[in-house]
């Protein structure tokens, strides 16, 4: 909250430097008014607040959650997600996670006796526990020869505990693949055992068992539309596709939730169904249209309510302060920017950001890349803009000088004034339009700066510089 100071402000050329005269009043005085001097506008100050986490589409985590808390079960929240979907049994698949790509040099080990086999079908026991290998692909067998090179790819199979990668345990096996002068490592692992590793890297697994499931229901459909013959992997281990950390990330809750829907995926005609999924909506989903234009249409990723979404941490954020140079940099603008304006889709996330610049010049960016500029938690945002205009050059003290400022989306936006030397006070409270702007008459007397400040906003600073009397 914006503290304001209230102490009443007195007005004359000995005191603060400013005389304000009532919009009303300026019709009968225009006799007495000067020369409009030229007026520049100040840097924008924004301030952006907003409404949950993610790309909006598919099944809300957090809404899962929630569903699952007011009693839904697994399958009536997959369906209220992905609306006139079925749960069908899906076939056994392997997935293959690519855990590294363009590794100069990597490690592989087990608690236990593991082994190797080339690509010629050749499978040899390892005497060590721990393997370090280089494109040469070089390993020692131990029957006395030392390192040999063997053919590639190479695949390795654990023994009797599991495989280990940078400090995390895997189920299945590893396929170690030279690409020119790299190596990629690959986990070959049942879809079943994957989602063990995937379920509660996405979904916490202290959650009600049918927001695990939920989970467990779009991780499992996702995955198998996501294999690709053609690659060397199918996902990757991250936010790209999904978090999975193998054995090290599973729990026992989560494991249960896989097992209680073993099989069963999203169905649409038939086919397997897209099931996108993110954190937190912020109260109601996105429809593919909006979040990815060029995106294939499906009829069940549209925008649904999401009513029980509060319960996180994210349904609410902002407000994030972002100035204009900071803006006009990161979106590759000419600065300074003075005014920035929003235009929503059906689903209430931003579609296109219009920015003007300093001197009139405007730029029209897609809401995603704004939000990726700024690091925003979601394209469902609100902008508060405070600008205002001031005079280039000194004016003439006691003229009237009539200004306009901005002050969209503001609550209780008040304009502020401080003599050099002095503290800030508030000059009076500002009615905007539906646009946002207003319109201010000021008689100032001496030099002074001048501001906007509103609930959670505080605008930049400009000096009005007053020239001396004779």
């Amino acid at each position: 909250m914006v503290h304001r100071a209230h102490a009443a402000l007195v007005i004359g050329a000995a005191a603060l430097a400013l005389a304000l005269v009532p919009l009303s009043a300026i019709a009968s005085s225009e006799r007495t008014e000067t020369a409009s001097p030229t007026l520049v506008w100040s840097p924008a100050s924004l301030v952006i607040s907003g409404h949950g986490w993610g790309h909006g589409v598919g099944l809300s985590q957090y809404g899962a959650y929630g569903y699952a808390q007011h009693g839904y079960t697994y399958d009536q929240i997959v369906a209220h997600y992905f609306p006139g979907t079925d749960l069908e049994p899906a076939g056994s698949k392997t997935i293959r996670v690519l855990l590294a790509s363009g590794a100069s040099s990597l490690t592989i080990s087990s608690s236990a006796p593991f082994s190797v086999t080339d690509s010629s079908g050749s499978s040899s026991g390892l005497p060590d526990l721990s393997v370090k290998l280089t494109s040469s692909l070089e390993i020692d067998l131990g029957d006395g020869s030392g390192k040999v090179a063997l053919s590639g790819p190479l695949t390795f199979k654990a023994g009797t505990a599991p495989l280990i990668y940078a400090g995390h345990k895997y189920r299945g096996k590893f396929r170690v693949i030279v690409v020119g002068s790299k190596l990629l490592l690959v986990n070959y692992v049942g879809l079943e055992s994957y989602l063990y590793g995937v379920v509660p890297c996405e979904s916490p697994h202290d959650w009600p068992a049918d927001a695990l499931e939920a989970q467990a229901i779009a991780s499992r459909t996702y995955a198998l539309t996501s294999i690709k013959s053609s690659s060397n992997f199918d996902v990757y281990p991250d936010t790209r596709s999904q978090v999975y950390l193998g054995i090290s990330g599973e729990y026992p809750e989560s494991t249960s939730a896989v097992k209680n829907t073993s099989g069963e995926a999203v169905y649409y005609n038939g086919e397997l169904a897209r099931t996108f999924f993110f954190s937190t909506s912020g109260g109601r989903t996105a429809a593919i249209r909006d979040a990815w234009p060029k995106a294939k249409r499906e009829p069940y990723l549209i925008s649904v309510n999401d009513p029980y979404d509060n319960t996180s941490p994210y349904h609410n954020w902002g407000p994030v302060t972002v100035s204009s140079l900071t803006l006009a940099t990161r979106l590759g603008v000419s600065g300074p920017v003075s005014d920035l304006t929003t235009k929503a889709n059906a689903s209430k996330r931003v579609a296109t950001v219009t920015i003007t610049g300093a001197g009139g010049e405007t730029w029209q960016v897609a809401g995603d890349s704004v939000r990726q500029a700024l690091g925003l938690r979601s394209t469902w945002f609100k902008v508060t803009v405070l600008a205002l205009q001031y005079p280039s050059k000194a004016v003439s003290s006691g003229a009237k000088l009539r200004i306009t400022g901005r002050a969209r989306n503001a609550k209780s936006p008040t304009l502020e004034t401080r003599p050099s030397g002095g503290t800030w006070q508030k000059v009076r409270d500002l009615n905007p339009d539906s646009s946002g702007l207003f319109k201010v008459t000021l008689k100032p007397v001496t030099t002074a700066y001048y501001r906007l400040v509103a609930k959670n906003a505080i605008g930049s600073p400009v000096r009005i510089k007053v020239a001396s009397a004779g």
